[in-house]
């Protein structure tokens, strides 16, 4: 398996749900709860995948980038960068946290763009929330052809709106399953390596930053 790609324990569910709040900076979510605002962002979804007038491959750009903007509203791509490098954050200077936060964008988005749309609109159901300390957790179902899935979303409150940074699934968070990956490549390599990968991983431009 090769040190960067996702374990194959992760389901696709997990994977495809997590993609859908990983591709951008956040911006201003709704006010409220933490589950109301993961219901607000998936019902945003599942109504623009079922616009008749945005169906078809002549409509695969705009349908994108609509899609998009609604994830964009609930998630801290940097909150989960920081988790996924683990102790090696605080050793990068801004610049650097900066460039591997839009890598680490452009990795799961090349990884799993394909499948967005086909497993954007399945159903979900809300089951528990907890909160504490400006944190939360909420428990949610997704209903699938062959199998449903119960996922933990992993929130915290940053200037008054709930973004997601993990989700853990059968005991298996995204996060950490990244984090041990590239532990595994800094054990035998430096960071200028890993990120080297990232970039050829992304399919973008070799000794240069990412923009």
């Amino acid at each position: 398996m090769h040190p960067l790609s996702i374990l194959k324990a992760l389901i696709v569910g997990f994977s495809i749900l997590m993609v859908l709040m990983c591709f951008f900076q956040p911006g201003i979510a709704s006010a409220g709860g933490p589950t109301e605002a993961l219901q607000i962002t998936s019902q945003k979804v599942r109504l623009l995948l079922s616009d008749m007038t945005l169906k078809g491959p002549a409509h695969a750009a705009d349908r994108r980038e609509e899609l998009l903007t609604i994830i964009r509203e609930r998630f801290s791509c940097e909150e989960m960068s920081k988790r996924a490098l683990g102790e090696e954050w605080v050793k990068r200077s801004e610049a650097e946290q900066q460039e591997f936060t839009r890598l680490f964008q452009v990795l799961l988005a090349k990884s799993y763009a394909g499948k967005i749309e086909g497993y954007g609109a399945k159903p979900i159901s809300y089951l528990e929330e907890q909160i504490a300390n400006g944190y939360a957790m909420v428990r949610a179902k997704m209903y699938a052809a062959k199998n449903d899935y119960v996922l933990d979303f992993r929130l915290m409150e940053k200037a008054g709106n709930w973004l997601v940074y993990d989700v853990v699934v059968d005991g298996i968070s995204l996060m950490s399953s990244y984090r041990g990956q590239f532990a595994r490549v800094l054990t035998y390599a430096s960071y200028e390596t890993l990120v080297e990968r990232m970039r050829e991983i992304a399919g973008l431009p070799m000794h240069a930053r990412a923009e």
